[in-house]
């Protein structure tokens, strides 16, 4: 055969000449072994193969420790493609095979002749957790089970990675939602085995629906078994998972897992955040494997294109009465700062979407008009936005209930900012759609008008806003009220806190919603405040795992759990997490005797149609006692007086603490302001509960 020679590029770095005998590893063919020669003459390289085929060669170049050359192999005639990396006595790479319609990258590792050097295989789950900690994983909370000993073995023994046991799946998979709302990408995964996969599904959903990245791993037998009726037979997961993900892959080759790793962070961490879950069999655990790990760098977020940042700054100075609606993509995009900046630099108040938006800025900023939704905070955020002759929708998903169903008055004139290009236009048509990350967005709004030194000239609505900080001041006076008085109201909860808390502190109220009463003022959460639990999903019983999850994320930081008597039987055992770690969180129950929300939704039924009690009492429990049982101190309110002392011994406590506080029968969230006249081409909808379109836009 005809021999072809390349100059080399660089200097050969280390010396490559001779013989390596080396493995070749095709997936669907035994392994291939042979002896590679590499021969240098004058500035050119050779690379020959005798393998059981014969004698090929072809023209190699090196590039420091880099290696490639081509050749043939076999009976095709079509030359192969090889890639490697030489380490001293080591060569590493592979080969694209081509035969045919069929292709595929085979694993190629070679020895110099006469070395002792050995070809540094690693199992599969090794090269699995090495890959996590490469791709920013901190953390695995999970639940044993199984052979899923397969992989806690490999975390266990990596030593950069923490493992955290929960109580159960579902919490465990809490755990890491917390976690990673707090890091704001995936840096920490959950671990189950098979059987216990469906218990962590709901927090799967919870994080599609509320764009928090998820890694879940579930550990199943080997694949072997597929075809047999085996003890806890696995086979259906994968399916019945994958509605839920954003990636799913199910893993059988220890080949693949180091990229499945690697793609499961990637897709949870970028776009719009969400679940990526990985189905492993027991066999790829124990496979070996060289495929190499490397350091996973997130691609920066997307930004808009200019037209759009222009047509923006167009639309706003042609308005008369512009608002910023902003949702929770401002609080995942870590746009708090740049909101501001826009907001301080124009005059444009901003309404939030509810639950989900708010604190993007302090509650007392003086253009924080409120929310667009039920929960009726200040005011003032329906009136300001539904009179408004433009919306620059930022992060804002114009959800149920931040809408009440779609039937508030909407402008003409919308633009609608998301990462996500799914999300424009897919209830309404905005006059402009922006496919950009939130904060990259705002920030080109504000070097925009730094650079055009522009002054706005919407700074002159101050009637707007005096009105608006007269609605905080009702607010502020109506809140005040519950203070003191007995039964305790959860608001008087919310008050209390508001004043003894340390700045900063890190808040998880049962089902996303906000604390009731609570306000999150300049003086302590000067960039706002972004809950660790979102709110379309509206899980009960999920606070006390999410905020052991936050906790681990931001250990210099107060984390309080505060929750209902009924969410409270979901998540009650992690209480002995919190006994066994020492982990510093206050945890609240409001106990009510009964899920008192559930009593509210038998309005829904119709008038007598189901007893107002039918399902939602609960037993008389000392739940004091049963914190107690699993090790962490605590007291008992009953009274109003005793409220802001427990608090404070809370606070003062070196370890976690429990709080049971007897309130009255009442929501954990508020419907304190009075609404103004709807607009005459609307109608006011009640949100949840709903049962017809009619009204809704864009009808």
């Amino acid at each position: 055969m005809e021999e072809h020679s390349m100059t080399t590029a660089g200097e050969t770095t280390p010396p490559i000449d001779g013989e390596w005998e080396y493995t070749l590893r095709p997936r669907t063919q035994p392994p291939q072994k042979g002896v590679l020669s590499l021969v240098h003459e004058g500035a050119a390289l050779t690379a020959r193969l005798r393998h059981p085929d014969g004698v090929s060669s072809g023209a190699a170049t090196v590039n420091g420790s880099n290696l490639t050359w081509s050749c043939p192999i076999g009976n095709n005639p079509a030359p192969m493609r090889f890639e490697a990396v030489v380490e001293g006595d080591l060569l590493l790479g592979h080969v694209d095979l081509a035969f045919g319609a069929f292709s595929e990258r085979a694993p190629l590792e070679a020895v110099r002749t006469g070395s002792d050097a050995r070809v540094p295989f690693r199992e599969g789950s090794v090269a699995l957790v090495e890959t996590l900690a490469a791709s920013g994983i901190e953390y695995v909370f999970g639940y044993t089970g199984g052979v899923s000993t397969s992989l806690e073995r490999s975390i266990v023994g990596h030593g950069g990675i923490k493992d955290f046991n929960a109580r159960g799946e579902l919490s465990a998979a809490w755990m890491s939602y917390g976690y990673n709302r707090m890091k704001r990408r995936a840096a920490s995964a959950a671990l189950t085995w098979c059987v216990g996969a469906l218990h962590a599904s709901p927090v799967v959903y919870a994080s599609k629906l509320d764009s928090t990245p998820l890694v879940l791993m579930l550990m199943e037998s080997a694949a072997a078994w597929d075809m047999r009726d085996i003890l806890q037979d696995a086979t259906e997961l994968y399916p019945a998972l994958k509605p839920l993900s954003k990636y799913i892959k199910r893993v059988v080759d220890g080949e693949d897992l180091p990229l499945a790793a690697r793609q499961a962070v990637l897709a949870a961490s970028t776009g719009k955040f969400g679940p990526a879950v990985l189905d492993l069999t027991q066999g790829a655990m124990y496979q070996r494997t060289t495929v190499r790990t490397e350091p996973l760098a997130l691609p920066e977020p997307p930004a808009a294109g200019e037209a759009s940042v222009r047509r923006t700054l167009e639309m706003i100075e042609a308005a008369e009465r512009p608002v910023i609606l902003a949702g929770a993509g401002i609080h995942l995009a870590d746009a708090t700062g740049e909101l501001r900046r826009f907001v301080d630099t124009t005059g444009i108040p901003v309404v939030t979407s509810g639950a989900g938006g708010r604190t993007v800025l302090p509650d007392d900023h003086p253009l924080n008009a409120g929310d667009m939704s039920g929960w009726g905070y200040f005011g003032t955020g329906t009136k300001v936005a539904e009179e408004a002759d433009l919306w620059i929708a930022v992060g804002f998903s114009f959800s149920q209930t931040a809408t009440l169903s779609w039937s508030l008055a909407k402008p003409a004139s919308v633009v609608h900012v998301d990462v996500e290009q799914s999300q424009l236009g897919r209830i309404f048509q905005p006059t402009l759609g922006v496919v950009a990350d939130a904060k990259m967005y705002l920030g080109q709004l504000n070097s925009s008008l730094q650079a055009s030194g522009a002054r706005s000239r919407h700074r002159a609505h101050a009637s707007q806003v005096v009105e608006i900080a007269a609605a905080k001041d009702s607010y502020a006076a109506t809140l005040a009220s519950f203070v003191g008085t007995d039964p305790i109201m959860p608001a008087a909860v919310g008050q209390i806190l508001t004043e003894e808390v340390p700045a900063g502190t890190v808040f998880v109220n049962d089902e996303g919603f906000p604390v009731p009463g609570m306000m999150y003022r300049e003086s302590k959460y000067p960039d706002g405040f972004a809950a660790p639990l979102g709110f379309h999903y509206a899980a009960l019983g999920s606070s006390l795992p999410v905020a052991i999850g936050a906790k681990l994320a931001a250990p210099d930081r107060l984390v309080v759990s505060l929750g209902g008597d009924a969410g409270f039987y979901y998540d009650c055992g992690e209480l002995s997490v919190l006994a066994e770690r020492q982990l510093k969180v206050v945890t609240i129950v409001l106990n009510n005797g009964g899920l008192y929300g559930g009593r509210r939704g038998r309005e829904h039924g119709g008038p007598g149609s189901i007893p107002a009690k039918h399902w939602t009492d609960l037993p008389e429990t000392d739940y004091t006692a049963v914190a107690a049982g699993m090790g962490v101190p605590g007291e008992r309110v009953e009274k109003s007086e005793q409220l802001a002392p427990a608090i404070r011994r809370a606070i003062e406590a070196d370890g976690p603490y429990f709080i049971e506080v007897l309130t009255a029968a009442s929501t954990m969230h508020l419907h304190l302001a009075g609404w103004p006249d709807p607009s005459p081409g609307t109608r006011r909808k009640g949100g949840h509960g709903d049962l017809t379109v009619d009204g809704s836009w864009p009808n």
